[in-house]
């Protein structure tokens, strides 16, 4: 049964797609999107709620690409939603399953689909209306296979006539046969240090200008790295060093990095004039037999061929990811990945405030050695770069050594949370309690509403709304927790502690994914200090994060004044130290 609608039904949910961006011209399509859909608010007195997918390659066939209409989907339960509103059908879905399974659904929730460039609302509840609707649909479908099909078949004939695809490796454009030729562009490397885009050598806008162009920094690179003397990361600090410059995506100079060092070193077949079809994956030197025989002399090459091949024979030799008789291996599963976080880099992202300066240590296998080691793309001054595996989850274990507690102990917990000092829960203010848990509850849910409003409006970046949201949501959960009931409190700390003991109780007999999984069903982030050997931070699951500061609390809370001091200097009576601040717990220093 469908349900009622009230007069809260007055917001339209927008969508705006832009699936490929072939030239200037495409770049209007968003603007000329929300225009028709903000003419069709305005028409039927909607407030619009703006969802846009108009950055890269957003195509409509699938969902898993399209962060913001998945957004805009989990919104379609809500009953101040009236309708969804897009400039065509095409724009929502281009695959006939998923258009008629949302055609299904939205009757049920109380929601139109509007389509603005033609006003007009699809009403599927009619003969007419569901056969107009599912036609189109069909023919979305029939358009995208087609659009593919025909792409495709243009790659290979062009791969086959030796005319490279998509954006030319660095250093190089593609001429009017569609060849690579080198690039005439560059950086002009300014006296204060600061880089500025250029084509003309002769035209130096200083004096003491120096000219760095995009081609001789490419034949640098290979240059250094046919000596196989150095890694990637120190060819990019090396040019860098040189004032040369990488040029980005739209055309602008920027520092080199090592993935930039990566992308012309593997690009030898492509400087060579050859165009071979397939991923990029399954042409990497260690799958090809005599790389070097490979290349021979195409009359298209933009680097000299000796050079080149000595390119290909050095990542050849660098590549000890062999597989000569094709043997499947099975990959060691790390039970801390996506969990773990370097420390320093958690420091440098609290001083600057941005967290994009995070990162994970990543699971790292070689020659039956399994570590934990440092991303290289974002480095940040730790003189240790990896620990073995074993190390790293030693620690981890007596961290939940440390927070188990004896099944006598979930009273007194219970009793910390029941007193005013902790939770201002006692029975004379059970009232006031209450009311300050609806104001927060409505305080955070309107924060993660206003949120999503100041992403979607371009006034915060990704990384700060997945923060704030996840600050919010905590929140929310955190305050639904609370309660003055001692029972539903005792209850809620015994699910907790069961959940410590069985990690604790499996983790020393199960590996790998298993392990994974004990791990993240209680874990968010395990913070570690790669120099100091240890874990420093650590963040949990909302819902085990009264657990901890209960858990923080009981150890106070026992301690004479002796052992409060030591508390409060960092250490305790086992070896760890906790922070009861608010909904964070920390775990600062943990000793074998």
């Amino acid at each position: 049964m469908s349900p009622q609608k009230s007069e809260k039904r007055n917001v339209a949910l927008c969508y705006v797609r832009l699936s490929v961006t072939r030239d200037a011209s495409d770049l209007t399509s968003p603007e000329r999107q929300r225009a028709n859909i903000k003419a069709a608010c305005d028409k039927y007195g909607w407030i619009p709620e703006w969802y846009e997918d108009a950055k890269g390659h957003k195509s409509a066939t699938k969902e898993e690409n399209r962060p913001e209409w998945l957004l805009l989907k989990s919104r379609l339960k809500d009953d101040d939603v009236v309708a969804v509103v897009v400039n065509e059908q095409s724009r929502a879905m281009r695959n006939a399953w998923r258009a008629i399974k949302l055609f299904e659904e939205l009757p049920h929730y109380g929601v139109k689909l509007h389509l603005a460039s033609i006003d007009r609302t699809i009403d599927i509840t009619t003969p007419d209306g569901r056969m107009t609707a599912y036609f189109q649909a069909f023919m979305d479908d029939l358009y995208a296979l087609d659009a593919s099909r025909r792409a495709k078949d243009s790659v290979r004939y062009r791969k086959g006539k030796g005319q490279s695809i998509g954006i030319p490796p660095f250093g190089t454009i593609r001429n009017e046969s569609g060849f690579l030729t080198p690039s005439p562009y560059g950086a002009w490397l300014m006296p204060d240090g600061t880089l500025q885009p250029g084509k003309d050598r002769n035209q130096a806008p200083h004096p003491d200008a120096v000219w760095r162009g995009y081609y001789e920094c490419a034949e640098r690179i290979l240059q250094i790295y046919k000596d196989n003397l150095h890694g990637y990361l120190y060819i990019a600090n090396q040019l860098n060093s040189e004032g040369w410059a990488f040029r980005d995506r739209n055309g602008n100079p920027r520092l080199l990095t090592l993935d930039d060092v990566r992308r012309v070193t593997s690009a030898w077949r492509e400087y060579a004039g050859l165009m071979t079809q397939g991923k990029a994956r399954d042409r990497i030197a260690s799958k090809i037999e005599n790389p070097t025989q490979v290349l021979y002399e195409t009359g298209r090459a933009v680097f000299d061929l000796n050079l080149l091949q000595a390119v290909a024979r050095t990542q050849e030799n660098r590549s000890f990811i062999t597989n000569a008789s094709k043997v499947k291996r099975e990959a060691h599963v790390f039970a801390l990945s996506h969990l773990l976080y370097c420390a320093r880099c958690e420091a440098n992202a609290s001083s600057h405030e941005d967290v994009k300066l995070r990162s994970r240590l990543i699971g790292w296998q070689k020659q039956g050695k399994f570590r934990y080691r440092h991303s290289e793309s974002n480095r940040c001054g730790c003189q240790t770069n990896s620990l073995y595996a074993s190390e790293i989850e030693d620690d981890f274990a007596r961290l939940i050594n440390v927070l188990d507690v004896n099944a006598d102990a979930i009273d007194l917990m219970a009793a910390l949370a029941v007193e005013s000092r902790f939770d201002n829960l006692d029975g004379s203010n059970e009232a006031e309690f209450e009311e300050q848990k609806r104001v927060n509850l409505a305080k955070h849910r309107r924060a993660v509403k206003n949120n999503m409003l100041l992403f979607q409006s371009g006034d915060i970046d990704d990384a700060e709304y997945f923060r704030q949201k996840d600050f919010h949501e905590r929140q929310i959960v955190y305050w639904e927790s609370r309660t003055s009931d001692r029972q539903k409190i005792t209850l809620e700390l015994t699910t907790c502690r069961e959940m410590v003991k069985r990690i604790q109780q499996f983790w020393d007999i199960t590996t790998g994914e298993d392990r994974r999984i004990l791990a993240q069903s209680l874990f968010d982030e395990v913070v570690y200090d790669l120099d100091a050997r240890r874990i420093v931070d650590f963040r949990i699951k909302a819902w085990a994060e009264p657990f901890l500061e209960l858990r923080a609390a009981l150890y106070e809370d026992d301690m004479g004044e002796e052992m409060k001091n030591r508390f409060n200097s960092g250490v305790s009576s086992d070896g760890s130290y906790f922070s009861p601040n608010g909904v964070r717990t920390r775990v600062f220093t943990l000793k074998g």
